[in-house]
């Protein structure tokens, strides 16, 4: 461990698979969870939950991640169902099939400005899949590479037949969710929270407490981010 030690977070997250019918959602989920594939076609009905716990490490610290992976109803035409779902989630992969070109200009017309209206910007990966099916890999990637741009996401051609790139994908998501936690409480600015730095008030400090908690609960677990909270406030109320 080079004399560092690892700091063990624990948190749970709920992240959604988007996308039209029969683009593969179901069947990523199933390899990336059970490592197996099928190649009958079974359409979801509402909403389908599945848990996988995840650890991800970097020097000096140490994460145990639980992905509530919410696989969502691709058909449209059931928005209110669709945008339940949407609630609370703090990423996505946004799934298209490289064989049907309309598969990905409904993620840029239909998916993304409804995930975007409910559930703010969250993060995102893109996943081109059935890339086993593609007559051409130059052609479906140049599509994967424009589209990655025009969303301003990470973007992975895929097989959940054949688990080209399944794992990566999530993974990608996972550090990508966690890098942009760790960016928010880095780039703190007291302003925004409603600090005056240069007469800073009891309230506008208070309201700093609050926003770094906010930002924390995205990558600690609940029980450290309210003690942490506390001893902040701890701080404050001696210092009045």
């Amino acid at each position: 461990m080079g004399g560092l030690a690892m700091v063990d977070d624990r948190i749970k997250r709920k992240i959604l698979l988007l996308g039209d019918g029969a683009v593969g959602k179901t069947s990523l989920i199933r390899r990336f969870v059970v490592d197996k594939f099928a190649d009958e076609y079974i359409t979801t009905i509402g909403t389908k939950v599945t848990k996988k716990d995840l650890r991800l490490e970097s020097p000096g610290r140490a994460t145990d991640l639980t992905f509530m992976i919410w696989d969502v109803l691709g058909q449209k035409g059931y928005k209110g169902i669709q945008e339940s779902a949407f609630q609370g989630a703090k990423g996505a992969l946004l799934v298209y099939d490289v064989t049907r070109s309309e598969t990905v200009t409904s993620l840029e017309k239909y998916w993304l400005p409804h995930l975007t209206k409910i559930a703010g910007p969250i993060q995102s990966v893109l996943v081109g899949n059935k890339v086993d099916l593609a007559s051409s890999r130059r052609e479906v990637a140049e599509v994967l590479e424009y589209f990655s741009e025009t969303f301003e996401t990470q973007g992975f051609l895929s097989s959940a037949k054949t688990g080209e790139n399944v794992e990566a994908t999530f993974l990608a998501l996972a550090k990508s969710m966690l890098s942009d936690a760790d960016a928010r409480v880095g780039s703190f600015e007291a302003n925004r929270a409603g600090v005056d730095v240069k007469a800073p008030t009891r309230e506008g400090l208070r309201l700093a407490v609050e926003y770094l908690a906010e930002a924390e609960s995205d990558f600690r677990n609940a029980a450290d981010v309210e003690a942490t909270k506390k001893r902040r406030l701890g701080w404050i109320k001696e210092a009045g």
